[in-house]
């Protein structure tokens, strides 16, 4: 018996051993599995050079690392050499194949189901994570700013103008001056001893509030566009999705879900979602009841949630559905719109020579006007040069045109995409070509108001339009449909703070150099401006017609 024992612990002490090492075998196969992307291309089948590399013997796991840093010399990089072609770049999530822009109109003039810009655009914004992925489900809010509010931007210049100057109001602190503008008795930029003395301030965080005021204004409409939960629930989505973002992507795809556990950007994401519902439900449950009741004095509000809830079926109409759209147009429209009105101030400041002759047209156009009336934006045509200039040279990403094809697609000059290749098109070198654009490197604000002086070419060159060369929106289709809205809406504010204010850096100081996180570029958001209010302004600068 104590031999039989004494064989079976042996046994068992042999199996233990065995299943540790089998347990230690299994893990380190996943775990190769799991990384196995960080040091391998995995679009293997698409016949296109990987650009980036410093040396042929830099491990393929440091250039996707360095891409989250260095995009912008990979990218230029790789234009350089095959601007006419293709390459590919990788990063620690994926590899993408830019392609170069002969390709545009052949690649607009097929179907979503076989190259889909959605989908391209929730896998960059990592679907689930940001919740982005119901974008998927339909194109409601889509449609909604084709059909509804840009052929009717001009109809909401007075709601946009009233909203920004109550912005103002509320959002820059107390001091003396400005009291001969009615909406703005004792309000400046910053808090000063005097009026009219240069005082330094961060303009980023004064925009943000601004743009996501507005924005709200005619997106959800009045009391919720002045909710201070609201604002702070749009703003700080906007903020913890692009903080996910860019942190997460830093790991290969299959790894992300364990990394999104001890991520607290990407934690907040959902909360973010949760209260935004818990705000608008009730606001559209309370808009269909009152509609429900018949009563004739009743009015349905004019904004985009109630233009929404009108064209919704059954299910794009359920209300923590609507939602969740609402807040999804936070994210575009907060977040770039905020980004290029700081890139323009810090433009401005960075070559004041083009503050005196913008704030000129401004006044000529309101002057000619009589107040602000529909077209009266129209008018700032040096403005909205100056505007399209500062987004060629920061623009809000490097890439545009993004696609993933869906099944195999074959293009005419016999380019095979396999289904599954993830491409774009690098927007941001394109307009540094000379080909493209004359001297390209030299910063000329006018550049795009003299074009549209020429013959023919005045509806060309705006900041909103888009072409083969210009894709900063996308072009065709599925070009942003926002983007007219955009311009209308940093043009207003920083007519504006042309109209209330000197601005400048201070002695010595240079322009706030950008941040980069992948393909995005950021103003510094703690990028100071020294600024002083203006005097003798009068009434009729800020009358609506």
């Amino acid at each position: 018996m104590a031999l039989s024992t004494d064989w079976f612990l042996t046994r068992l002490l042999d199996l233990i051993q065995y299943a540790n090492v089998y347990i230690l075998l299994s893990f380190a196969l996943g775990l190769f599995v799991l990384v196995r992307p960080l040091f391998v291309d995995s679009v293997v089948s698409v016949d296109a050079p990987t650009v980036g590399k410093r040396s042929k013997y830099e491990p393929l796991f440091w250039v996707r690392t360095r891409f989250f840093g260095e995009a912008w010399p990979i990218l230029r990089d790789g234009y350089k050499q095959f601007s006419k072609s293709r390459f590919r770049f990788v990063r620690s999530d994926a590899d993408i194949i830019v392609i170069s822009n002969k390709y545009v109109d052949e690649i607009r003039s097929l179907p979503t189901n076989v190259l889909s810009p959605i989908q391209a655009h929730v896998d960059n914004l990592l679907g689930k994570y940001s919740t982005t992925d119901i974008l998927l489900e339909s194109d409601l809010h889509t449609r909604m700013l084709q059909t509804k509010l840009t052929p009717n931007l001009g109809t909401f210049i007075p709601a946009m103008k009233e909203e920004l100057q109550l912005a103002i109001a509320d959002t820059f602190p107390d001091c003396k001056g400005m009291s001969q503008i009615s909406w703005l008795p004792k309000i400046h930029l910053i808090k000063s001893e005097e009026a009219g003395e240069w005082t330094p301030v961060q303009i980023h965080p004064i925009f943000l509030k601004l743009v996501a005021r507005v924005s709200a204004r005619i997106f959800v409409g009045i009391p919720l566009c002045r909710d201070a939960e609201w604002l702070d629930t749009s703003i700080h989505y906007t903020e913890n999705v692009f903080r996910t973002v860019t942190a997460m992507r830093l790991f290969p795809r299959p790894i992300q879900p364990f990394i999104s556990l001890f991520t607290p950007h990407a934690w907040r994401v959902p909360r973010n979602l949760r209260l935004a519902q818990q705000l608008i439900v009730p606001l559209i449950v309370e808009r269909k009841r009152l509609q429900a009741a018949g009563d004739p004095s009743y009015r349905k509000p004019n904004d985009l949630l109630q233009w929404m809830m009108d064209a919704a079926n059954e299910d794009e109409g359920q209300p923590r559905k609507l939602a969740h759209r609402q807040l999804l147009l936070t994210l575009a429209a907060i977040h770039t719109s905020t980004m290029a009105a700081t890139h323009v101030m810090f433009d401005l400041c960075a070559q004041p020579e083009y503050i005196e002759p913008l704030r000129e047209e401004v006044e000529a156009a309101i002057r000619e006007d009589g107040g602000w009336r529909k077209a009266t934006l129209n008018k700032m045509q040096k403005l909205d040069s100056f505007l399209k200039e500062s987004q060629r040279f920061t623009p809000p990403s490097l890439l545009a045109f993004n696609r993933v094809a869906l099944e195999p697609v074959t293009l005419s000059d016999g380019f095979h995409l396999p289904r599954g290749t993830r491409f774009s098109m690098s927007c941001a070198e394109i307009l540094h070509d000379p080909n493209v654009t004359p001297n390209p490197e030299k910063f000329d604000g006018f550049r795009y108001y003299k074009e549209r002086q020429k013959p023919g070419e005045n509806t060309r060159h705006q900041f909103a339009t888009t072409d083969v060369n210009n894709l900063h929106f996308g072009h065709g289709k599925y070009s942003c449909p926002g983007r007219f809205f955009a311009a209308n809406e940093i043009k207003m504010i920083l007519a504006h703070m042309l109209l209330l204010y000197d601005f400048r850096f201070s002695p010595g100081q240079s322009r706030p150099k950008n941040m980069t996180a992948h393909e995005y570029i950021f103003p510094d958001p703690e990028g100071l401006i020294m600024c002083k209010e203006r005097e003798n302004l009068p009434e009729r600068m800020f009358a609506t017609i």
